[in-house]
């Protein structure tokens, strides 16, 4: 197929690597303008495989759709791009739009869905490639990967499990669209869930919570992200203590709060359990 890729950073370099093994025909690789250098695997992975790569200010302009209506493309695949597409782009493909988005929709639409999944204390999330509309995630699902969330499981963990998912899930969802008899999932009568962007007014830990909430917290932001905040100190790792030492903190300790260097170790006491911090850094 000739496509044409919108991406912006490393998870994304590894969808595009995929499509190139498959031998598809990649015309152009678009990239928004960021104050960073997010996009640098992603023009690697283009400069090695002779691929145009084009940084833009507006996806959805003129100059970008007439650039887009004279490639004569099959399909525009989107992965990570934090722009949404307007119709005059969606429209031009023969086949379509499709994103990769990393959460099981209709649940996690919108940013973050790596994030939260891990914050809300479910136990599997996934991958989805879903055709894309005129909606925020909406359109209809072509193929859904399960990923497990452990209770050990931090977000660079879930990341990991998802780029493997990443490496064949687009080249699979393609195979897919290109079978005439194939039918897709509507979403249009699924509730689902939206959330938006993580901000650090999330991160803060809430001494009035469960443990278990703040275990979750601390999971679901830790490194490479904010991490979650407790009064002056930033806790990035963090497990649940065993039954025996969690009661005799309890015991010991009457004010729930942040403890370093008991005889304990460091932790934070809640009411209904406590946490034991295994890597922190001052604010």
């Amino acid at each position: 197929m000739r496509i044409v890729f919108f991406g912006e950073d490393s998870f994304s370099a590894v969808v595009l690597e995929s499509l190139i093994l498959a031998k598809h025909k990649l015309v152009a690789v678009f990239c928004p303008y960021h104050k960073n250098n997010i996009h640098t695997r992603l023009k690697l992975v283009c400069e090695r495989n002779e691929i145009s790569f084009k940084r833009v200010p507006d996806i959805n302009s003129e100059d970008v759709q007439n650039l887009l209506e004279h490639l004569n493309l099959d399909l525009i695949v989107v992965c990570h791009f934090q722009k949404i597409l307007k119709k005059n782009i969606i429209d031009i493909p023969k086949l379509g739009c499709v994103n990769l988005h990393p959460s099981l929709l209709p649940n996690y639409r919108g940013m973050a869905p790596q994030h939260w999944p891990i914050i809300n204390g479910d136990n599997e999330t996934g991958v989805t490639v879903h055709f894309i509309n005129e909606g925020v995630d909406t359109g209809d699902i072509v193929l859904q990967k399960k990923i497990p969330i452990d209770l050990d499981t931090y977000v660079s963990d879930l990341q990991k499990n998802m780029l493997s998912v990443y490496r064949t899930i687009m080249k699979e969802s393609i195979d897919l669209i290109s079978k005439k008899d194939f039918f897709f999932i509507k979403q249009n009568h699924l509730v689902g869930s939206y959330y938006g962007r993580l901000k650090e007014s999330h991160c803060i830990i809430d001494i009035n919570k469960g443990y278990i909430e703040a275990y979750n917290l601390i999971r679901g932001i830790s490194m490479p992200y904010y991490g979650a905040k407790f009064g002056d100190f930033r806790i990035w790792k963090a497990s649940i203590a065993e039954k025996k030492m969690n009661y005799q903190i309890q015991q010991e300790f009457t004010t729930n709060g942040i403890y370093f260097d008991s005889k304990w170790g460091d932790f934070i006491k809640f009411a209904d359990g406590s946490l034991i911090i295994e890597k922190y850094s001052n604010i």
